[in-house]
């Protein structure tokens, strides 16, 4: 199976990733920062590797023979602008670089709802495809120059790259209304297992699991891929799990499946056959 490279290895999503992907076989590469300690690493599936975020020749060095880096490391919520600029933006383009220096050609980088927190309800932003970046926080902006990074490396260096916008990460819904919101951690190893490569230059894509039977659905073909979808995904309220006026307005405006993730695609860059960038909504 395939070489996984993980950023932010100690954190709450990789720490539900890490079983799931060792049980089909992938073997992982755990990076976090100096002093934190991944817990129980199973030396059959697993290495740790101590390396600032910010650090590219270290991070290049670890990402080296991956097939995939996911990228999870940064502040989940709201910080000082030097703290989300040091660690969120310039740790991501760290990552990036680091990637291609390695030779990695797909990314899957963790976004999050809040990159479009401030788009209204009923703009033909929201309604029409996947909206486009209206951060509401400093940690908002973080996830909309993630998005913007991705693109870069797509299209100026043909890499695969999935921008996940995370709504509700959980080992299940709090309710019927986050349901709507919920992004399963069965769901999120799926789209870390899609062997794949996409047909789309640039695609975003946003949604939120249902049930855990399906991995994602999106307009395009690739990675992640439709083959697994159940039935047709229908527009529906969503809201996230920060309940805060702006979130609520932003999740409103993405679609979501009935029973699945879902997603809603455009397309961008110079040529269908240079590479993608895609985003599926999240929370985390």
């Amino acid at each position: 199976m395939a070489l996984l490279a993980l950023t932010g290895a100690s954190g709450r999503i990789a720490t539900a990733l890490r079983p799931r992907l060792r049980a089909t076989g992938h073997r992982l590469v755990l990076c976090d920062a100096p002093g934190v300690t991944v817990a129980e690493p199973d030396p059959t599936f697993e290495r740790t590797v101590t390396c600032d975020v910010r650090d590219v020749e270290g991070q290049a060095e670890a990402f080296a023979g991956a097939d995939l880096v996911v990228h999870l490391a940064a502040y989940a919520d709201e910080r000082p602008w030097p703290d989300i600029l040091s660690v969120n933006i310039d740790g991501t383009r760290a990552v990036c670089e680091a990637a291609r220096l390695a030779g990695v050609g797909r990314l899957l980088l963790a976004s999050s709802v809040h990159a479009a927190g401030y788009v209204p309800v009923g703009s033909p932003l929201a309604t029409d495809g996947m909206p486009l970046p209206a951060p509401d926080t400093y940690y908002g902006v973080s996830k909309a120059a993630l998005e913007a990074l991705g693109a870069l490396y797509a299209g100026r260096f043909g890499m695969t790259v999935v921008s996940a916008r995370i709504m509700n990460f959980d080992d299940s819904p709090g309710g019927p209304r986050s349901m709507q919101a919920w992004l399963s951690p069965d769901d999120m190893a799926r789209l870390c297992s899609r062997p794949s490569p996409p047909t789309r230059p640039v695609t975003t894509s946003c949604g939120a699991s249902r049930a855990t039977l399906v991995a994602a659905w999106t307009c395009g073909r690739g990675w992640p891929s439709a083959s697994t979808r159940r039935t047709t995904p229908r527009r529906t309220r969503v809201a996230c799990r920060s309940g805060t006026r702006a979130c609520r307005r932003s999740c409103s405006a993405v679609p979501s499946p009935t029973p699945a993730t879902a997603s809603a695609s455009r397309t961008a860059g110079p040529s269908p056959a240079r590479a993608q960038s895609s985003s599926v909504a999240n929370r985390w």
